[in-house]
């Protein structure tokens, strides 16, 4: 079945960040792997500020910051599953302050 670009690349998200989404929200990553649709969403607002000032908000959405990959992904209910950088980034869930990473 041919998938449209939004889908496919949220799919993609899923698979790149499996072991980190799944240790956010209590499950296995071979479950998201199989089935990304079957994630169970939070009603919580997320929201990051990037460096240049920008801003992005999410409604039911959960939020996996990984230093590693210096990235932030965002995955949401409705509007696919994004990732950001983390440079001078901040992140809130709901309006409280989850993460903020200084310049380096």
């Amino acid at each position: 079945m041919h998938k449209f670009p939004v889908p496919r690349l949220a799919d993609a998200v899923v698979l790149e960040w499996a072991d980190e989404f799944a240790a956010q929200i209590g499950r296995e990553p071979e479950d998201l792997r199989r089935s990304p649709e079957s994630i169970n969403f939070p009603h919580d607002t997320v929201r990051v500020e990037l460096m240049d000032e920008s801003v992005v908000e999410f409604r039911s959405a959960l939020v996996v910051v990984n230093e590693a990959k210096k990235a932030i992904a965002v995955f949401t209910e409705h509007c696919g599953h994004h990732v950001l950088p983390f440079h001078q980034a901040k992140v809130f869930v709901g309006d409280e302050l989850r993460y903020s990473q200084g310049s380096s």
